[in-house]
This record gives structure tokens, C-alpha cells and sequence, in this order.
């Protein structure tokens, strides 16, 4: 479905879209507040800055910015540092709120046996996630201006997601609460010497974990160390 709504974005794609200063959130001295005030007031973001495009590539364009939202957000889940980490400690610095269930998400991802889902999901759908980071980085690639408005887009979104949680990122931690894990390890899991189960490529490059005889997770440093994901 993901593909089927990329190629009808990238194939019909009018001169449609609103200008959007080239401006990040993340840049020193930026104050993310007035950023999302400024960019991100809208209640319907996708609409707003792609004002032309039809029922199809509107939803073409939106589903491919939520799957981006959740690859950047299933990087904080599994204890690496994605934008939503950012966005967590500036607004706890200017004593802003946050969304209780986007808290709640976090507490329960830190927890077995929600971290090993987090992590079997994150396993799994490793060639989805790079798909949906690759379409959106070429039609972002193919003019500067629509480029910054997606960007601009996908940063309104994580900093909605802390504040509101966004749902389609609900949505897909609902998915991930039904998974039922192997009890033995992954689908291409095999025993390690070490008595737990490992992906047979469980390199931090490649995206992948190993499963430690306690039921930990790790994955392999280029320089040959375990790196254990934090609880």
C-alpha cells in the first residue's frame, strides 16, 4: 500500500505546495515553541502546505510522512536517539507539557516484554523503514522549495506527536502491543555461544539486534563490542 501511494505522490505531483523557509528546529539558538507556532499551527498539515493536490496524492504524500514520523520515532523506542529526543528535553527545559500517552508509550518501552516487541518489530520492518526514508528523501530531493516544505512538515509532526500524539504513531504502537514474539528468538534467529539467541547479522550498521543469554539486547560496534541497548 506504502508503495502504491508513493508512486501515484511521485508521478502526479502538481506545482502544489505552500513556500516553507528553510528554518530547523534543531538549529542552536532556535526556539521550538515559536517554530511551532510559526510553522506548524495548522490543523491539517499536509493540506496547508500541499493546498493542490488531489484526495490520492494527499494521501500518498501523508502516509509517507507518518512512516517516516514512526522510523524516527522507532529509533527512540529501541534506545537509540532519534528527533523525538530532542524534542523531549527542550520541551521539559521551557516546562512545557507533554502528551500523558506519548509518556506512557515511553515508560512501557523501557519494560520487557514491550521492548523486546519494540525491538521485533523494529527487526522486521527494517526494509520498510528504509524504503520510506529513501521515497521520501528523493521526492524532497527533486525541488528545493517542495523538499522544504516536507521537511518541514515531518519536523511539525514530531513536535506534535510529543505534545499530542500523533495517531498514526498510535496506531502502530497498538500493532505493536498484539505481536506475539517467538518464544525461542526472532524468525531467522540462532543460538549464540553465550546461550541467548542473535539475529545471524546483529551489526549496530545493519539495523539489527542480538538477543544475550539474559535477555538482553545488543548489537555489534564496527569495532568488534557489544553495545547493549538501555533499559
Amino acid at each position: 500500500m506504502l508503495r502504491v501511494l508513493v508512486f501515484l505522490t511521485v508521478t502526479l505531483w502538481p506545482v502544489a505546495y505552500v513556500h516553507a523557509e528553510s528554518v530547523s528546529p534543531w538549529e542552536p539558538g532556535q526556539d521550538l515553541e515559536q517554530f511551532y507556532t510559526q510553522y506548524c499551527s495548522a490543523p491539517n498539515l499536509e493540506k496547508h502546505y500541499f493546498p493542490l493536490l488531489d484526495s490520492r496524492q494527499l494521501a500518498g504524500i501523508t502516509r509517507l510522512t507518518s512512516e517516516v514520523l514512526w522510523a524516527d520515532l522507532s529509533e527512540d523506542l529501541v534506545g537509540r536517539e532519534g528527533a523525538s529526543t530532542q524534542v523531549q528535553g527542550r520541551l521539559r527545559y521551557l516546562g512545557r507539557p507533554i502528551a500523558p500517552a506519548f509518556t506512557s508509550m515511553l515508560q512501557q518501552a523501557a519494560k520487557e516484554p514491550m521492548r523486546s516487541k519494540y525491538v521485533y518489530a523494529y527487526n522486521n520492518n527494517a526494509d520498510q523503514r528504509s524504503y520510506a526514508l529513501d521515497a521520501f528523501s528523493k521526492l524532497g530531493k527533486s525541488d528545493a522549495a517542495l523538499g522544504a516544505a516536507m521537511v518541514t512538515v515531518l519536523e511539525c509532526r514530531i513536535i506534535r506527536n510529543v505534545k499530542s500524539m500523533d495517531p498514526f504513531v498510535a496506531s502502530r504502537v497498538d500493532q505493536v502491543k498484539t505481536i506475539n514474539i517467538p518464544k525461542t528468538s526472532t524468525r531467522s534467529a540462532k543460538a549464540s555461544s553465550g546461550g541467548g539467541y542473535s539475529e545471524p547479522d546483529c551489526s549496530c550498521g545493519g539495523g539489527n539486534f542480538c538477543y544475550g543469554p539474559r535477555g538482553g539486547h545488543y548489537c555489534i560496534t564496527s569495532g568488534g563490542h557489544k553495545d547493549y541497548v538501555k533499559h
